[in-house]
């Protein structure tokens, strides 16, 4: 795993970021069925992303959620689509 950027922020910072949008990330996952495998592999992904540019984001808590956001419709979108609970299978 690739560490911290030595001028980076402390696992008390990004807990402090991920903290406040913690609510509507999981509001995110569940409504586009991401499995938690895969929402682990891209939660991980923006917040390292975050974590190295983090001198450069002032407004880090909606450039995380944005940066999650778009990974998650491009997972929902790549993935083979289930019938939701509520619709008819095909005939």
């Amino acid at each position: 795993m690739t560490p911290w950027p030595s001028d980076g922020p402390t696992k008390q910072d990004m807990d402090q970021v991920f903290g406040k949008i913690r609510l509507q990330v999981d509001d995110l996952l569940w409504k586009h069925r991401i499995p938690q495998e895969q929402a682990t592999a891209l939660l991980r992904e923006a917040v390292f992303a975050l974590a190295h540019r983090w001198n450069r984001v002032r407004n880090r808590e909606p450039w995380l959620l944005d940066r999650i956001e778009k990974a998650v419709r491009r997972a929902a979108n790549s993935s083979p689509k289930e019938p939701r609970d509520d619709e008819e299978p095909p005939s």
